[in-house]
């Protein structure tokens, strides 16, 4: 049966008529089985669709929490996934899995640090790159080798000066988008621009020109608007690799592994901008929210221009408000709210809906939630579901509290950028690019949101849209994505 996946376009995942997924149950490629005090105990056929219809129409972090209220947990459940990993260019390969959904903190942090080998979610499109590899062996001989363009003394301090050169270029950028601040502008479009912007000019090193061309077009595919120029941009930008010299072009030798070129370019070119934009989006939003932690902020940065002409890499631990903004962010709003995926690789013994424990075989694949986890109320509070920056953090979640590090923040409760050993790689240059944009938007500017735009603020239903990455639905119908907000020149000038 041909099923829309989640490249598909938004018509054919919005126009696919999904009472047609209950056929597949109980069929040659149903491999559902049920799990005492850990399986969800509806009617199959209606919860398989169901759930479907949650992931490819965005809102499977909202079903899960529904699911989980509904049965009084805040543990781990297990649901019937229709998928088609295994599927290639030639064979469409549906299938039904168990899914074990991974909610209890103990279990989050455990399973991701001693199940490293990846579930096959993202083989079909991106082969075997880092972040899709089954093999543990291939994935670490990877790892060890791309760490190298992300070590901020040997690579991302050498490109510190382009990623800033191109931050200052915001205010022109905001300006012409804005009509010189006479119309709202689309605050997501912006930022994911700009953070592919800096990916391809300081991580890549690769020229304005091949930038500009590719900019919109790939960020277009990714959305699911003609998919099919990934591969024309994977084989353009894995030449422009050999004549760019920025750190994660020396990752690349075109005589090597061609379809795993393919794989971590594209995963690089997603991965490496989109989470990152769509953390500012959600952090501006909440600032626009918030004006009294937006006022904070912004007397944080003056304070910061005022001490220095130019932003240095080490001074960022000067700016710890910033960084509790952008930690509460990833906490409220977590661009991966789905978080990851394993294979566990051998029994293990997790706790079901009644918080005893069960055994899950060796094989099961599990996806470890950040929404669930990152909004619980039982592990943050009554205020949960509220943005606080100033909430308590442990010293492992923020840093020790000094501002700037480059560890990788985490706790039990907390895994913005997983846990290791398979942690986020690019965090660091996430980081340092976050506040770079922000010193450099907030230094000219104030922001509103538009008055279209003031509609969310208080629907309880404006969660977020969650495909690949969750981001905010646009109010308007023609565009998926969208943070609308009007943008003055503050009238304090430093």
């Amino acid at each position: 049966m041909d099923i829309p996946k989640l490249f598909s376009s938004k018509e054919d995942r919005m126009n696919y008529d999904y009472h047609k997924i209950e056929s597949l149950v109980d069929t040659d490629i149903d491999n559902y089985r049920y799990i005492d005090n850990l399986s969800i105990p509806l009617n199959k056929k209606e919860l398989c669709r169901d759930y479907f219809k949650s992931i490819l129409l965005g809102y499977n972090h909202i079903f899960i929490e529904k699911v989980m209220k509904q049965y009084k947990t805040t543990s781990n459940i297990c649901l019937p996934l229709v998928h088609q990993w295994f599927s290639s260019a030639k064979k469409e390969d549906t299938r039904i899995d168990n899914i074990v959904i991974i909610n209890h903190p103990e279990d989050a942090e455990r399973i991701c640090k001693d199940h490293v080998k990846k579930a096959p979610v993202f083989k079909s499109f991106l082969y075997n790159s880092i972040i899709s590899t089954t093999d543990n062996a291939d994935w670490k001989e990877q790892r060890s080798f791309m760490n190298m363009a992300f070590i901020p003394k040997l690579s991302l301090q050498k490109v510190f000066p382009i990623s800033l050169e191109r931050a200052t270029t915001c205010s022109q950028v905001l300006d012409s988008k804005s009509e010189h601040y006479s119309k709202s502008v689309n605050m997501c479009e912006f930022f994911l621009h700009e953070t592919q912007a800096q990916l391809q000019l300081a991580m890549f090193g690769f020229s304005d020109e091949f930038q500009e061309k590719t900019n919109k077009k790939i960020r277009d595919a990714f959305a699911g608007i003609d998919v099919g120029y990934t591969d024309q941009f994977s084989v353009e930008a894995l030449h422009e690799t050999q004549s760019s010299k920025g750190p994660l072009s020396q990752l690349f030798d075109l005589s090597e592994d061609e379809l795993q070129n393919k794989g971590n370019m594209l995963i690089f070119a997603f991965a490496g901008h989109d989470t990152t934009g769509l953390t500012l989006t959600w952090l501006l939003y909440e600032l626009c929210k918030n004006p009294h932690y937006k006022q904070e902020l912004i007397q944080e940065i003056d304070a910061y221009w005022l001490r220095h002409e130019t932003p240095t890499y080490e001074s960022f631990n000067e700016l710890p408000f910033m960084t509790q903004c952008i930690m509460e962010t990833l906490r409220l709003w977590p661009a991966l709210a789905n978080g990851t995926y394993r294979e566990v690789e051998h029994d293990e013994m997790i706790h079901g809906l009644d918080g005893n424990v069960v055994k899950i075989p060796k094989g099961t694949y599990c996806q470890i939630m950040n929404w669930t986890r990152h909004r619980n109320k039982e592990l943050w509070g009554q205020d949960s579901d509220i943005f606080n920056p100033h909430r308590s953090f442990e010293d492992s979640e923020i840093w020790s509290h000094e501002g700037f590090g480059t560890y990788n923040v985490s706790s039990d409760r907390f895994s913005p950028f997983t846990y290791g050993p398979r942690n986020c790689i690019g965090k660091n240059f996430s980081h340092m690019e976050m506040r770079l944009i922000l010193l450099s938007i907030f230094k000219e500017f104030d922001f509103t949101l538009s008055y279209d735009q003031l509609v969310t603020v208080d629907d309880t239903q404006y969660n977020g849209i969650n495909l690949f990455t969750m981001g905010p639905k646009s109010i308007y119908d023609n565009e998926l994505l969208g943070l609308y907000v009007d943008i003055v020149l503050r009238k304090s000038k430093l």
